[in-house]
């Protein structure tokens, strides 16, 4: 469907660059993530031989490719061509064949309502607030009745006079503890668009979520919802 002259186009490029090769091959490391914790979260969000998964902002695949074993279908989804390459060269070495592969964003994915869970780890902060309620009614139109919606993104649990100081403890975090330069955490407060998660937690429930549960860690906050019938 054509989409109207001011329409977001999200699948353009915002803050560090993912189609680059080398942020691909150090993502997987310096965002933390493993095989382990993707099982972990996907038992946790009941997946199970029928169910029908989307991992939007998919990137090298790692959590994908345990859901499809597990799943019964799984679309993975992301803007930038390299990770979805690495992802397709994850599941091919792991001989899986229930993953579709697509190159769109929150705003461009086939919302088809049959879905019964939707993750979204550390994605939805490349769209700006307005366009994140828009993302998030489209997740809510590709999922079944009583289905269930993952987030896990930076925001921030404090009020705007704090942000300073949140900012700075988060980028002594970061330099510290993963390979991300203070360059990068500053690419992203300035050029990207996390939000605070009380805001977060108003667009979900907006667009037609029930709140399951909501967790805080540091500036991080993890959103589980309903789709409302």
């Amino acid at each position: 469907m054509t989409q109207p002259d001011w329409w977001y186009d999200d699948l353009k490029q915002v803050g560090l660059d993912f189609a680059d090769e080398a942020q691909v091959a150090t993502y997987d490391e310096r965002q933390g993530s493993t095989v382990a914790e993707a099982r972990r979260l996907l038992m946790r969000l009941g997946v199970g031989p029928s169910t029908a998964l989307a991992d939007i902002g998919c990137g090298t695949g790692l959590l994908t490719c345990e859901a499809a074993g597990m799943a019964r279908s799984v679309r993975a989804i992301d803007i930038s061509g390299a990770m979805l390459d690495a992802a397709r060269r994850r599941a091919e070495a792991q001989r899986l064949r229930n993953i579709a592969f697509e190159q769109a964003g929150f705003l461009t994915f086939a919302a088809s309502a049959d879905l019964d869970l939707i993750v979204a780890k550390n994605a939805l902060h490349h769209l700006p607030d307005m366009w994140k309620a828009v993302a998030l009614t489209r997740m809510r139109d590709a999922l079944k009745p009583g289905g269930r919606l993952y987030i896990r993104d930076v925001a921030f649990n404090c009020g705007p006079d704090a942000i300073p100081r949140t900012v700075e403890s988060w980028i002594g975090h970061m330099t510290r503890d993963s390979g991300y330069s203070r360059a990068d955490v500053a690419t992203h407060v300035r050029e990207e668009h996390s939000t605070f998660a009380w805001i977060l937690e108003r667009l979900i429930t907006e667009a037609g979520f029930r709140l399951i549960s909501r967790e805080h860690e540091g500036v991080y906050a993890e959103f589980v919802a309903e789709a409302v019938a």
